[in-house]
């Protein structure tokens, strides 16, 4: 029997739902509130607006193996006279201040951007990310969402600050079901051949790009991961994705050369694989077992498998 790509995927997606791990979303969203209230119990004078949500989460493409439930904390313009002073208040704060039962003190981190804080809650282990962002200017923020972030310098790289917008960050992709789809199955793939190198970040913002260049856009899931997967494979080495709140923001530049070849030959041998046998599907996009229930009455038997393949015709994207 040859697989049905369209229920296979249709699975798989079911098996990533978040509503499988709710118990460990309601600790998660529990204690984001904490972290909230804390923020603006601590930073009352300093603050625009109570902490945002943030992460795959607040954007609806969140997968249940692996997610972000962060938050931004945007802060007045003359909170502080610089970005680094406000990244650094921050990280004190839950470093030396913030105390809760269930906190991992001493696993409070410094990333490039945010103070990454730990919880551990009946077995299950909890991370969130703090975002401080700055307005550009004063009662800037509420009007058109846009801050300056710190960005800590890592290995060779210096200091330096970027803007960003993160309620347009999550309006983009938040609108769009057919695209998240997509995105939450590369974010399968992602996770389960290990690509940390391809940032959620990019995939959103390939997978939107690979929608708005297609012609005409299929309508089986299959159909719409392959056309993905062939707009990366085309068009990896030379695209241009630019941060959407800001275009001095260069996403595609996240990757070198070498690691988008390395994309490129990947993405170009899983087509190649799926071709000769749909059953390599399985393979780069599995289910996740702990959550999947095969459906009898959802087998497709080979003759009914075979006769859809004569009648549908593919759509032909022109990019």
């Amino acid at each position: 029997m040859s697989l049905n790509k369209n229920n296979y995927l249709q699975q798989v997606l079911e098996s990533y739902k978040m509503k499988h791990v709710s118990d460990l979303m309601e600790n998660y969203i529990e204690k984001r509130e904490i972290v909230k209230d804390a923020l603006a119990e601590k930073f009352k004078d300093q603050i625009v607006t109570r902490a945002i949500n943030s992460g795959s989460y607040a954007k609806h493409d969140a997968i249940n193996t692996k997610f972000d439930l962060d938050i931004c904390q945007p802060f007045k313009r003359n909170a502080f006279d610089t970005l680094e002073e406000m990244a650094d208040a921050v990280f004190d704060f839950f470093n030396e201040e913030f105390e809760d039962d269930d906190l991992v003190a001493y696993a409070t981190r410094k990333q490039r951007v945010s103070t990454g804080i730990t919880f551990f809650i009946d077995g299950d282990e909890i991370q969130m990310d703090i975002v401080p962002g700055r307005e550009l200017s004063a009662e800037d923020y509420l009007d058109t969402h846009r801050l300056n972030l710190y960005v800590r310098p890592k290995l060779l790289e210096p200091a330096s600050t970027t803007q960003t917008n993160i309620q347009k960050h999550i309006d983009l992709v938040k609108g769009k079901s057919s695209e998240r789809e997509i995105i939450r199955l590369l974010k399968v793939w992602k996770s389960n051949k290990n690509k940390k190198r391809v940032k959620s970040f990019f995939v959103e913002l390939i997978t939107i790009k690979a929608f708005e260049k297609c012609s005409d856009v299929p309508s089986d899931i299959w159909e719409k991961l392959e056309m993905v997967l062939e707009y990366i494979r085309d068009n990896i080495q030379t695209i241009r994705l630019e941060d959407p709140a800001n275009s001095n923001n260069v996403v595609s530049n996240t990757m070198t050369d070498s690691e988008k070849e390395d994309l490129q030959r990947d993405i170009k041998q899983m087509l190649e694989m799926i071709e000769s046998s749909g059953d390599n599907l399985k393979s780069y996009f599995p289910v996740n077992d702990e959550f999947f229930e095969e459906d009898e009455e959802e087998r497709t038997d080979a003759a009914l498998d075979i006769a859809r393949s004569g009648i549908i015709q593919k759509p032909w994207c022109h990019f």
